[in-house]
């Protein structure tokens, strides 16, 4: 072990120029990884490289292409899900690079120099040296935001490990946010856990949305709508889109669905959300007169990558 952290202590001043994302390939997971490597680069600028590792294989073809490159080395390797883990640490001592894990890893933290997990996922919320507790997910949300516009966004999650799924109490709702705001032109997107046919389902019960089915929707065009949107409505099984519409600074409300795990970490996260006023559950909206409050707005992807500078690389110090 006192090799890994020789190999990976760098010299006073030193400044980042390569990051290395490693992918499982899930969307989440990716994005989570991208967004914390672009707001590094914005603030650098380093280049970013994604290697997507394969599913098949196992570890030494993972192990391969996390350190296939055409150029110079990485200074920086991050990684997101477990799939990634040993293939991070693996290329983090092959090229003496940082090693930053994102979410909770299998491995022991100290195998890596730095873990950033959501407070949720930390036993009694205790973090260890190497640990930095975020709040929620990380997102490719700019820090800086384009003007909001007169539109409206709902994002349709599914049934997850931690919630069920009521479409039928759903589209009820809907018809009542869409009609307190009528000013707004709303759309609505489904994701990859939406049960098959719900979007259509509401077009079809007359709620008056445009429809953006994943199928249809490229990632890059959903940021976009999310970007502008001033009022932003998400199904309470999505930890992941309910972080992203507050860190756009929107107005967020969140439709309950049934708890499967009360306790469980996704639960939780949402809790702390409505707890610190970032956003506002059906129920008190109705008690609220319709109108969901101001936004607040919370950017831990920016957090996190001006730690990682100051720790890591102080040549990009001010």
């Amino acid at each position: 072990m006192q090799s890994f952290v020789a190999a990976s202590a760098g010299p006073v001043g030193r400044r980042l120029h390569r990051i290395r994302v490693l992918s499982d390939g899930r969307p989440g997971h990716e994005n989570q990884s991208l967004g914390l490597a672009e707001a590094l680069a914005r603030r650098t600028g380093a280049s970013v490289d994604c290697q997507r590792l394969p599913d098949v294989g196992g570890p030494p073809l993972r192990w391969w292409a996390a350190v296939r490159h055409g150029g110079p080395a990485p200074d920086l390797i991050l990684g997101a899900g477990h799939k990634t883990h040993l293939a991070l640490w693996l290329a983090a001592r092959r090229f003496g690079a940082r090693s930053v894990v994102i979410m909770k890893p299998t491995w022991p933290t100290f195998l890596f120099d730095l873990c950033l997990v959501p407070r949720h996922d930390l036993e009694g919320g205790r973090a260890g040296p190497r640990v930095v507790p975020t709040w929620g997910a990380l997102s490719r949300i700019p820090e800086e935001l384009p003007p909001k516009e007169p539109r409206g966004l709902i994002l349709l999650g599914g049934p997850s490990r931690s919630h069920e799924w009521a479409g039928d109490t759903l589209i009820p709702w809907l018809h009542e946010v869409v009609a307190a705001r009528p000013e707004l032109h709303w759309a609505a997107a489904d994701s990859h856990r939406t049960p098959a046919g719900f979007l259509t389902a509401v077009v079809r019960a007359g709620v008056p949305v445009t429809p953006l089915p994943r199928e249809r929707t490229s990632s890059r065009q959903l940021l976009e709508q999310l970007l502008v949107a001033e009022e932003v409505w998400v199904t309470s099984d999505s930890v992941s889109m309910a972080f992203e519409a507050v860190t756009a600074g929107a107005r967020v409300g969140l439709f309950p669905m049934p708890v499967r795990d009360a306790g469980g970490g996704p639960v939780r996260a949402l809790e702390t959300l409505v707890e610190g006023r970032y956003a506002t559950l059906f129920p008190a909206w109705r008690l609220q007169g319709r109108r969901l409050p101001p936004p607040r707005r919370l950017h831990e992807t920016a957090r996190c990558a001006a730690l990682i500078l100051e720790r890591f690389f102080p040549g990009h110090a001010p």
